[in-house]
């Protein structure tokens, strides 16, 4: 996962960041012993230039790539391509996709630009797959919201705290590596 590229020209209107190779291969690794990667149609909703879905794809699941930055896709389908991986891209916006999925596993924009983008992203995983593996911005108002769009929606809810460090992805950052903190989310449809 660490090879995988950065966003040729991130754009902050959409949140562009790249997915610190840890949290990514914890979360992929998380659901693979869960049993939801192998055999699996599994969705990364966001995909970016494909760094979640490269593991999923190692992992023997069967990945769909959705992205609404062409750049970023076609970043993701050269590295798909040279590495020899499998997967399939759809270049589209991620709150309007549809389609059947036993699992999405996704780290979608915080909603800090457009705000609620987060939840509109959880919204149409919960809406695609039975099994959703999301990354959130942790704050006590965004938990509350997103546990209960979950049970509104039939979902169990497991939360799983991490540090998110980020380094300079953007030139008018100045700091060498900032730390928030932020949730991973197990949501699981109840029966």
């Amino acid at each position: 996962m660490e090879r995988v590229p950065p966003h040729p020209s991130p754009k902050v209107e959409l949140e562009q960041y790249l997915t610190p190779s840890h949290i990514a291969s914890s979360l992929v690794w998380t659901a693979f012993i869960q049993g939801n990667i192998a055999g699996k149609r599994v969705a990364d909703l966001g995909c970016g230039t494909g760094r979640l879905c490269a593991g999923i794809s190692r992992l023997e699941g069967e990945c769909v790539c959705v992205e609404v930055d062409r750049e970023s896709l076609q970043t993701a389908v050269r590295f798909f391509r040279g590495e020899g991986l499998d997967a399939e891209f759809v270049e589209g916006d991620c709150t309007q996709f549809t389609g059947r999925f036993d699992t999405v596993i996704q780290n979608p924009p915080f909603g800090v630009k457009v705000r609620g983008v987060d939840l509109l992203f959880l919204r149409t995983a919960l809406r695609i797959a039975r099994v959703v593996y999301s990354i959130h911005k942790s704050n006590p108002t965004t938990r509350e919201l997103i546990r209960g769009e979950a049970q509104r929606q039939g979902f169990s809810v497991e939360v799983l705290g991490t540090e998110f460090p980020m380094r300079p992805y953007y030139p008018w950052h100045k700091s060498s590596l900032h730390r928030f903190l932020v949730d991973l989310y197990v949501f699981k449809k109840v029966a």
